[in-house]
């Protein structure tokens, strides 16, 4: 289970984690008792199948009397889930934080270049002209290399279709890939659909 596995990865980073997976359904008059666990510094609010109107209440409780940092991992607004079907993803779980807060997450994942910074910092400048970012969301991948300052190519096999590319306006990837599979070794005889 991908809730779990995230669990065991947070845990073993030496950070005590709860609210992943199932969680017991409180009812409204159950919040007045509530108590808030006072060393919660953090709520990271990510994809969760198990998300509910409790977890939005814990986290709400935590940020407001907690002063707990609201923080996302991610941004994406839809998961492809097929060639043809798209799922609301992680966006839609943070809105709701957002709006009862009236505030946004720090976000620490793409587009932040927080984590660039990171892998340069643990394996050492990187040649910028010679590093690109792949990816299939203009907004969360695509977004990333433009932050960073390396090229970028979207792939038009997960979230972004060939007929989204009118809509990003302004910047546009440096190259477009019909999938991976069109990636060769040698980049200069990569098939690229535009770039």
């Amino acid at each position: 289970k991908q809730w779990y596995q995230r669990r065991v990865a947070i845990t073993a980073g030496g950070i005590p984690s709860f609210g992943l997976g199932p969680v017991g359904i409180k009812q409204v008059h159950e919040w007045g008792d509530f108590e808030v666990d006072k060393s919660v510094k953090y709520v990271i609010v990510t994809y969760d199948p198990y998300y509910c109107h409790t977890k939005l209440t814990e986290a709400y409780l935590y940020i407001k009397e907690n002063k707990a940092e609201f923080i996302a991992p991610d941004c994406d607004n839809f998961f492809a889930v097929s060639s043809t079907r798209k799922v609301p993803g992680s966006l839609s779980m943070q809105a709701g934080l957002s709006a009862v807060l009236e505030e946004k997450p720090r976000i620490m994942g793409k587009p932040d270049p927080l984590f660039f910074e990171l892998i340069q910092k643990e394996h050492g400048e990187m040649n910028l002209s010679k590093t690109i970012m792949i990816g299939d969301n203009y907004n969360t991948d695509i977004k990333f290399g433009f932050n960073c300052g390396i090229s970028t190519a979207l792939v038009l096999t997960g979230n972004t279709k060939p007929e989204d590319i009118a809509s990003f306006g302004g910047k546009q990837p440096d190259f477009v890939l019909g999938g991976l599979g069109d990636i060769n070794d040698d980049l200069e005889n990569t098939k690229f659909l535009r770039g």
